[in-house]
């Protein structure tokens, strides 16, 4: 019975190098651009774990040691290679491949975790921590969450943002804590066993290996999900449901993705809001209208968006500066699909603004652009439908008074090495096929 097996593990060896060697050269050049927003800022993860940004810079928030807005992205300068890189309100974060955190931008509240409160326009590295897997940007506040599970923020924490268990602001990153059994001799402990994180406003969410939601921070609109008011400063653990497999927070409502493709939505709903009223919201998660296997879904600050198994692109939420995509200004409680756009691999949403990256390595981007971060350059102040922020990044032009990276040389080096990779293993793949065929020639 095992002689087949055998038979043909004999006859595929020779094929292991080649398979192997081709999927060395696909994790290399695979399009894998990642994109986010703020308020008025985008940024861009190409490829190569090269840092983009756009957009309004009144903080330093694109990192390029100015305080000046650019319409059209530009390298930012003195980092290493990236793996993660999203957005605060008006303060940026990178993490790195060795798990450390880089900050830059608005440091009002201690954001950046930095000594000095002063805003950072150069990126820096939070010092003290490391072994990190996963970063996310809050109005005021930053979290991330380490290798071991643990959840860490640092920032603004009137509204027990960080979920600390008080509500002091931190320039350096505390735990997340949770209420403990006992109470009496240990009133919290730290959060553990957490997979995902997501914040983007005051309050936040954290994904348990469990499949189960824990929230902190504001409820004024229920985006806690406990069916309770008043403010968490601790982590509660959001009931009603289960198997849960992503998160996402806009600035009042909270949204997750079950296992089987399934949207959950609690808090405000955006497109009811005028001004500072919200007509509608939902102290416990309820189910989204069911779309057709849901894959991504991000949230804005007013709005949501996901993409299906099709790389369909679907918008809802409030829309006055046409942030949906839709071609109009009307906000939409539902789920609407947008159509005028390519099959989508990648999205990001900000305050006012949506990015989608499509199959080819494309940006599009849509909503609000006043400080040019739509990124096509001068242009209307907002784009009501999906247009073209750039054929590539790797195509983009960097401006000749954007300043020349840290590591100018080292970057040079390693886009050298990767093409000589590529070329190795083409010419290893080669001479492999031609040996396979000299043997059964024989």
């Amino acid at each position: 019975m095992t002689s087949i097996r055998q038979r043909k593990a004999v006859v595929q060896k020779p094929w292991r190098g080649p398979l192997i060697t081709l999927l060395i050269v696909a994790a290399f050049h695979s399009k894998a651009q990642r994109v986010d927003a703020g308020n008025g800022h985008a940024l861009i993860l190409d490829e190569h774990g090269v840092a983009w940004a756009v957009g309004r810079n009144d903080h330093g928030q694109l990192g390029d040691s100015t305080f000046s807005n650019r319409n059209t992205p530009i390298r930012i300068p003195g980092l290493p290679p990236l793996r993660s890189l999203v957005r605060g309100y008006d303060h940026s974060i990178g993490l790195d491949s060795a798990g450390r955190i880089w900050t830059w931008g608005n440091n009002s509240y201690g954001q950046l975790a930095r000594r000095e409160r002063a805003d950072g326009p150069v990126p820096a590295m939070v010092e003290g921590h490391r072994g990190f897997k996963q970063v996310a940007g809050g109005h005021w506040h930053s979290i991330a969450l380490k290798e071991d599970g643990t959840v860490w923020s640092w920032g603004h924490n009137y509204f027990g943002d960080l979920g600390s268990g008080d509500r002091e602001h931190h320039s350096h990153p505390v735990p997340v804590v949770i209420e403990s059994a006992t109470r009496v001799y240990e009133p919290v402990r730290p959060l553990k066993g957490i997979v995902s994180i997501a914040t983007v406003g005051y309050h936040g969410l954290a994904l348990d290996k469990n499949g189960q939601v824990w929230a902190w921070g504001p409820n004024d609109y229920g985006q806690l999900g406990t069916g309770e008011g008043g403010v968490r400063t601790f982590a509660a653990h959001v009931p009603g449901m289960s198997r849960i497999a992503a998160i996402a927070v806009g600035w009042h409502h909270s949204m997750a993705l079950d296992s089987s493709g399934g949207i959950w939505a609690w808090g405000s709903d955006p497109a009811t809001q005028h001004h500072e009223t919200i007509g509608t919201f939902r102290t416990t998660p309820s189910r989204v209208e069911d779309l057709p296997g849901i894959e991504t879904v991000v949230c804005g600050s007013w709005h949501t968006l996901a993409l299906d198994s099709s790389g369909g692109l679907w918008a809802w939420g409030k829309n006055h500066f046409g942030m949906l995509g839709t071609g109009d200004t009307i906000s939409r409680s539902l789920p609407v699909q947008v159509d005028s756009i390519p099959k989508g691999c990648s999205i990001g949403a900000g305050c006012f603004q949506s990015l989608v990256v499509d199959s080819t390595g494309t940006i599009w981007t849509f909503g609000d652009n006043p400080s040019g971060q739509l990124g096509f350059g001068a242009g209307p102040g907002r784009s009501l439908v999906p247009v073209r922020m750039g054929k590539n990044v790797r195509d983009m032009w960097i401006p000749p008074t954007a300043p020349a990276p840290a590591s100018a040389e080292a970057s040079k080096a390693g886009t050298d090495r990767h093409w000589w990779i590529m070329v190795f293993s083409i010419v290893l793949n080669a001479l492999l096929l031609w040996s396979l065929w000299r043997k059964r020639g024989v």
